[in-house]
This record gives C-alpha cells, sequence and structure tokens, in this order.
C-alpha cells in the first residue's frame, strides 16, 4: 500500500460544480478500487492525498495528470504504508485557502529532498482533525 500527497493549479475556468463532481465521481470509484483519501481545494489550487493498494493509486494518478480541469500536477511526497489515515473517507473534501495548510508547502520546497515521516504523518493527521471539524 502506498500513500501519494500531489498539488496542482486549477484551471481558470473550473467551477464549484465541477469539484463537486471530480468529489461524487471519486467517491464511487475509489470504493470499488480501494482507494481513500482527501481533496483539498481553493484559491486556484488542488492538493490531494490518495492512499490504498500501489496499482489503483499510480493507475488513478496517471489519470489525474490527463484532466484538464488542472495543469502543474506535482507530486510532493509518496512514500509506502501499512495504516491508512483516511480509512473513513473514499474521498474527503476540504474547501480551504492554501495559506492554512502553509506546512505542505514546505513539502514542495523539499520535495527533492526526503520529508521525514513523522512531518508527513502529522500533516495528514491535520487533514483528518479537519474532515472531522476539529479545530
Amino acid at each position: 500500500m502506498i500513500r501519494l500527497l500531489y498539488r496542482s493549479n486549477a484551471s481558470p475556468t473550473v467551477t464549484g460544480e465541477q469539484v463537486q463532481d471530480i468529489l461524487a465521481w471519486a467517491r464511487k470509484h475509489n470504493s470499488a478500487n480501494g482507494i481513500t483519501g482527501v481533496l483539498i481545494h481553493g484559491g486556484g489550487l488542488f492538493m490531494q492525498v490518495l492512499e490504498g493498494p500501489e496499482h489503483a493509486v499510480l493507475r488513478q494518478y496517471v489519470k489525474i495528470l490527463d484532466d484538464r480541469r488542472h495543469h502543474d500536477v506535482q507530486i510532493l511526497h509518496i512514500s509506502p504504508t501499512n495504516f491508512r489515515i483516511f480509512e473513513n473517507w473514499s474521498m474527503g473534501d476540504l474547501a480551504a485557502n492554501p495559506l492554512q495548510f502553509q506546512h505542505v508547502a514546505e513539502f514542495r520546497a523539499l520535495r527533492l529532498e526526503v520529508v521525514e515521516a513523522k512531518t508527513f504523518t502529522n500533516t495528514m493527521r491535520e487533514f483528518v482533525r479537519r474532515l472531522n471539524g476539529e479545530k
């Protein structure tokens, strides 16, 4: 099993309705493929975490690369894992100002270096807290 975090720039014409379409499609198809995760969107950016069987996650990522609703897709982190952080969500949804996720910006700056597993896990747990509506 792997966990993959990527970011991308939303196309200027992407609407809220299209984001909801992305989420609806992901929720339906991710469950069937054993994928869980979260989509963070806002301010013209997307960030998404996918976790699940390696082949399923990588196949989904290739489909994401071809989606014209965004561009400049960059993997920020990818790692093997033995557990799911987003086990309760076929695709969680966080609408947010990207500046609220400043610690994720650090991943981008360090994307060519090794990010400590603890740092990555803590960031993912922050997403779970937000999905659960905790402060």
